[in-house]
């Protein structure tokens, strides 16, 4: 897949509010095989380049323990999607059933999946990153802040993995 600039050198994104506000959808794989998962944590920016030259990235960060995390790792490519307010339904029965337990749980949704290229978004989406895995890290239990551990992982809950995607398409935007 080609990286399709023009489509967003020039665009500006409150990515506090992307993330928080809007939630979103982190989905890998291939049109043929693919899975996705409800996101509502997110960063952008640029890396590996100087100055006004950085690769344009999103790293998005998902649990070892998801279908979606597994696909990813085998995979080059995935999309960040964001959705319209009606559309937090779907998004919580996406994060709310595991892909492992129900395969297909799109069909759990009102959402139409569509194929971009290597990737997957959806006909619903209001704003769609398709990104390029560039590199992918699982985060070290005992590297993470100590209040973070005894919250976020207390209990046996699973560590995320990062995943930086360098942007290589946007369609689409959010109006707020």
């Amino acid at each position: 897949m080609q990286i399709n600039k023009d489509n967003f050198t020039s665009a500006k994104y409150d990515v506090f509010s992307l993330f928080n506000d809007h939630w979103g959808l982190a989905t890998a794989g291939t049109p043929d095989d693919y899975n996705t998962m409800t996101i509502g944590w997110g960063t952008m920016g640029t890396i590996w380049g100087p100055p006004k030259g950085g690769k344009q990235i999103i790293e998005v960060f998902l649990r070892e323990n998801r279908c979606t995390t597994d696909v990813l790792l085998r995979n080059d490519y995935f999309t960040v999607c964001f959705f319209p307010e009606e559309k937090r339904k779907d998004l919580g029965i996406l994060g709310s059933k595991s892909g492992w337990d129900v395969p297909n749980k799109i069909e759990l949704t009102s959402l139409t999946p569509k194929p971009l290229g290597n990737a997957v978004g959806f006909e619903e989406a209001t704003l769609t990153f398709v990104c390029k895995k560039i590199y992918a890290h699982k985060m070290l239990h005992e590297e993470v802040p100590e209040d973070v551990r005894n919250t976020m992982y207390a209990n046996g809950n699973p560590i995320h993995y990062v995943f930086m995607g360098e942007i290589v398409d946007v369609f689409g935007s959010i109006d707020d």
